[in-house]
């Protein structure tokens, strides 16, 4: 990180962006108190390109406005390897919509198994669609009691919509997946708002039966950068650091390792002042490594020790 004397305070440049703050101005639905930073609208030019499967690099972290946070350890395959904020291991599909084969809860494991391809829906275009049935077991950590479940699935690609959430505003696809009993009665849905541009969701919103309605909207995605050489990670955070306190929206900040050759470029985009009183910013940054670019996106709100940080909760 930058040591708080080579920051600029450069604020008064700003103008502040109060639709994206955390008031409820933002709230949609109000009845709702889980929905209350995101908002969406039509997207006046509905032939978003086909979106292929995402891909995600071991390290990167995604954390979310209810506090959530989960982080790849791995990938293989179709699959993906992860671990929670709770410390609980988690596989999914890069194919988001199938269920989850794995998930590690507080008091059981689940285990699911999915008669459907793993590319199910892929690349996305509006009115691709899938029905599909999941046969499933969860496990008692404490007894190792077995309960055995079957569910029925029907998911489909509903349209595109321009979504604003924490971590910025994008271009997505709807994707809305629905849960029915044997006799065909709802049960669950699930609805995903993917974007492209960063290979992942920014938004789901969940509706079940009994438990009501749930809302997990992103704050950022994160990269890893463990295992590159520590002036690599000065001065990818330094960029990172700098072009957050010092930038105008729109004016990227870049920095190159002449001998890796490993760059990245860091553009803020809008600035408001939260209800806490910290002032943050939304931003992209690129990272290149290994001649592959990665695009990461999100908000980070300046602490009273000069540092710019990924805000844990929305």
């Amino acid at each position: 990180m930058l040591q708080a004397k080579n920051f600029k305070i450069s604020f008064l440049k700003f103008s502040l962006v109060g639709a994206l703050g955390l008031s409820a101005s933002a709230c949609i639905p109000a009845a709702t108190p889980q929905s209350k930073y995101f908002s969406s609208q039509a997207i006046s030019d509905p032939n978003l390109p086909s979106a292929p499967l995402p891909t995600v690099n071991p390290g990167d972290k995604f954390y979310y406005t209810n506090g959530w946070m989960e982080q790849v350890v791995s990938t293989n395959g179709e699959t993906i390897d992860m671990i929670n904020k709770a410390k609980r291991k988690l596989v999914n599909f890069r194919n988001f919509a199938i269920p989850a084969p794995y998930l590690e809860g507080s008091t059981s494991e689940y285990f699911k198994e999915t008669r459907v391809p793993t590319n199910a829906m892929w690349p996305l275009r509006v009115g691709n669609s899938v029905s599909f049935s999941t046969e499933g077991r969860s496990v008692s950590k404490a007894t190792k009691r077995t309960s055995q479940f079957s569910q029925k699935w029907s998911c489909a690609v509903e349209g595109v919509e321009r979504v604003r959430v924490l971590a910025g505003e994008f271009d997505t696809f709807r994707v809305k997946c629905e849960r029915r009993s044997s006799t065909n009665k709802w049960w669950q849905s699930y609805t995903w708002y993917y974007a492209p541009l960063i290979n992942a969701y920014v938004l789901r919103r969940s509706y079940h039966k009994t438990n009501g309605e749930s809302v997990r909207e992103l704050t950022a995605v994160r990269p890893s950068l463990t295992d590159e050489p520590q002036n690599v990670r000065v001065g990818i955070i330094r960029t990172w650091q700098d072009a957050l306190e010092n930038a105008q929206g729109g004016e990227i900040r870049s920095w190159t390792d002449k001998k890796t050759g490993t760059s990245t470029q860091v553009e803020p985009l809008a600035t408001y002042r939260a209800k806490s009183g910290l002032f943050c910013r939304t931003y992209k940054q690129y990272l290149t490594r290994q001649g592959k670019t990665s695009i990461y996106a999100g908000v980070a709100c300046r602490t009273d020790k000069l540092k710019w940080r990924t805000p844990t909760r929305g």
